[in-house]
């Protein structure tokens, strides 16, 4: 079983690949059947993809469309398998002006360190602004 260290190292260095674009590093970090998602209206947000039938679907979308920087992790707490982090991130949409936002992310990991459930809280309103304001029907 992982250790909080162990746990909040893989977590970071996906995040990590998130923030560079680096799909084919971030891919590693899912186990086989993995769930992620955004937990958002889909009416509210339409054409952000807030879940797929494979995570690296929908969070390669997103890496596309939201570019992520300056991540800071606020908090973490490690129970077992489960983890909860905190973070405060830079975010840019379509290499639109950057914003400062928070995000809040419920992960399980599996024995071997992979991520087999992902939900991930954000603010909904800001995403659907930074959407606007490029010109982005949300």
């Amino acid at each position: 079983m992982l250790n909080r260290e162990e746990a909040l190292k893989t977590i970071e260095a996906a995040y990590a690949a998130r923030a560079s674009g680096d799909k084919a590093a971030l891919a590693t970090y899912w186990a086989k059947g993995a769930q992620f998602r955004i937990a958002a209206d889909a009416n509210f947000l339409k054409n952000v993809p807030l879940s797929a039938e494979t995570p690296m679907a929908a969070i390669g979308e997103l890496i596309d469309k939201f570019a992520f920087s300056e991540m800071e992790r606020i908090a973490a707490v490690v129970e077992g398998r489960k983890v909860a982090v905190h973070w405060a991130v830079t975010v840019r949409f379509a290499g639109g002006a950057p914003v400062r936002t928070e995000l809040m992310d419920m992960i399980d990991l599996d024995d071997d360190g992979r991520i087999e459930t992902f939900v991930q809280f954000a603010d909904t309103a800001q995403i659907r602004a930074l959407m606007e304001a490029e010109g982005a029907a949300a």
